[in-house]
């Protein structure tokens, strides 16, 4: 599957002139995951596309992307962890006012001949560019095999523009019990870090499994589709990741657009329990909870 683009950000980079040699590109993932999967899907247009040498620097969590697609794929050096601070990621980068900064920092680290492609930047900008893209699901690493499960994303942000999507503790407390209870033959599993995610420790149900952890690998989310029956979250990129990966998902936001259809890239059956913009945190949370119980107990 692809999409139009923009002739004025790609005609001199993206798509190679009949008979022009290739070029290196070199693109940098460190900002939000929604981003790194609209640049991991651009990319492999690329590969199948062009004949252009990539590579992309990539948060370690981030590689499992581009795994297959790139030539090189290489680690973001450690004294950026250092010099920047990544708590507060925008677009394909970090906040705005380091964006300068931040492309020059990373083109002393470029491997040899390697330039940044017309219209990536490393700073807040109004929309992903318009550049085609191929759509896939990404492959899993290993084969599961096991009980079955429901993926849950208990997204908790402390900072930044979008802590308001946030919904409480108390909610994802209430909704891992009552999902262990109505479907006593799945594990309930919650996944994410400890960063933008709650560390969930108050459910005791036997078939709770809670994989929040301070450092995770978005490959184990991946390979956890494969067994996974349903997922429910908020809006943020992980509901993103399981309807990419063919996993019916249900999810509470303000954005119903966006997630049902725009974001839903495969067309995979979508749940969507509408709030208003400010009304996360005071969800009805038993009106919430039996619409995600009947939309998981249909699929």
């Amino acid at each position: 599957m692809g999409i139009s683009y923009d002739e004025n950000l790609c005609r001199n980079d993206c798509v190679p002139k009949k008979g022009r040699r290739g070029m290196k590109f070199v693109f940098v993932d460190i900002g939000e995951l929604g981003w790194s999967l609209m640049l991991s899907m651009h990319i492999r247009w690329l590969r199948e596309n062009t004949s252009h040498s990539l590579a992309v620097i990539a948060l370690s969590d981030r590689k499992c992307l581009y795994k297959g697609m790139v030539d090189l794929l290489i680690d973001v050096p450690q004294d950026f962890y250092r010099r920047f601070d990544i708590t507060y990621q925008s677009c394909f980068g970090l906040s705005r006012k380091n964006g300068g900064r931040l492309m020059e920092y990373f083109r002393s680290h470029f491997p040899e001949g390697y330039v940044f492609p017309k219209g990536f930047a490393l700073a807040g900008i109004d929309g992903f560019p318009k550049w085609p893209h191929i759509v896939r699901p990404y492959n899993y690493s290993k084969k599961l095999s096991g009980k079955k499960e429901i993926l849950v994303f208990p997204r908790h942000r402390k900072w930044g523009d979008f802590a308001y999507r946030n919904m409480t503790k108390e909610f994802y407390i209430n909704l891992i019990k009552k999902l262990c209870i109505s479907f006593p033959a799945c594990n309930v599993r919650t996944l994410g870090v400890s960063l933008g995610a709650y560390n969930i420790t108050e459910v005791t149900q036997s078939n709770y499994i809670n994989n929040v952890r301070d450092k995770s690998d978005l490959q184990d989310l991946i390979d956890r589709c494969q067994l996974a029956v349903a997922a429910v979250g908020g809006t943020s990129s992980l509901p993103k990741i399981s309807l990419l990966q063919g996993v019916p998902t249900f999810i509470i936001g303000h954005e119903l657009k966006r997630f049902t259809e725009t974001d839903n890239w495969v067309q995979t059956k979508v749940g969507f329990y509408k709030v208003a913009k400010n009304g996360y945190a005071t969800v009805d949370q038993t009106d919430c909870m039996n619409k995600i119980i009947s939309f998981i107990g249909g699929v």
